[in-house]
């Protein structure tokens, strides 16, 4: 068995699940270009109740031209979207709830935040009217153009692996990132090289719960190569040289079921 998503809980395979089987395009994917026969799978470690994704076929450049095309179109797709979650109000709103949890996680104020997978900035923006000097890092040229250009955000075009920046930050961010990568240990440790010395990291990853719910849950969409139980996430931090702090499962007003851990090295 090849999984498109690297196996970091160290349980044995042969025991895994073979849990949901796609073998056509659920109702509600985005119409990526699929080189290849569809089918793909999501496997179930037994163990820590992890999900990991195999892929039967290759998706042609769906971060660097696919998903922004589909999901937005064009910048002004982006800024329209950017204003209607901008604009919600806070019990719709999984970002302003998201601002408000992190932000009254800490005593001290007017701190230093760098946001891994930044997209179209919504969540620094947040930040920023919470005082917080912000940041971001984003592989896309048009989401970080369009988060200096449209709202004079400090967002950086560049892959994290080749990032010098020497600053170091109170808290570095990663939300619904870590899913989306073959080896989220890797991000992990390498997003924690910008703490400061007692900084703190604040995940998100989409939570196993959804499963009870259904294959089509758009928690086991296509771009996921993982689903997170609390176990697996413990496992992940712990392999990542960091500590848990403190780890929840909600699900958020958009009804995505989500668990949030806030780390420390």
């Amino acid at each position: 068995m090849k999984l498109s998503s690297k196996i970091f809980c160290s349980h044995d395979s042969n025991k895994f699940l073979k849990f949901f089987n796609y073998k056509t395009k659920p109702k509600n994917e985005k119409k990526y270009i699929i080189n290849g026969k569809y089918q793909r799978f999501f496997y179930k470690c037994r163990i820590c109740g992890h999900f990991y994704s195999k892929l039967n076929f290759k998706i042609s450049k769906l971060y660097s031209k696919q998903y922004l095309n589909l999901t937005y179109k064009n910048t002004d797709g982006i800024e329209k979207r950017f204003n209607q979650i901008t604009n919600l109000a806070k019990k719709k709103s999984d970002n302003k709830n998201r601002a408000e949890r992190v932000n009254n996680y800490f005593i001290k104020k007017n701190l230093t935040l760098l946001d891994v997978g930044s997209g179209i900035g919504v969540f620094i923006y947040e930040m920023r009217k919470r005082k917080w000097n912000v940041r971001g890092i984003e592989l896309d040229k048009r989401y970080a153009d369009f988060c200096k250009k449209k709202h004079k955000l400090n967002v950086y075009q560049k892959n994290l692996s080749k990032f010098n920046l020497r600053n170091k930050f109170d808290l570095v961010t990663l939300n619904k990132v870590l899913e989306h990568v073959f080896d989220p240990i890797k991000l992990l440790k390498l997003s924690s090289k910008f703490l400061k010395k007692k900084g703190v990291l604040y995940i998100e990853v989409p939570d196993v719960k959804a499963s009870n719910e259904g294959k089509n849950r758009q928690e086991f969409c296509i771009d996921h190569l993982h689903v997170f139980s609390k176990y697996s996430l413990d496992i992940l931090a712990k392999k990542s040289g960091l500590q848990t702090l403190l780890c929840n499962r909600i699900k958020e007003p958009s009804g995505k079921y989500t668990i949030y851990a806030f780390l420390k090295k």
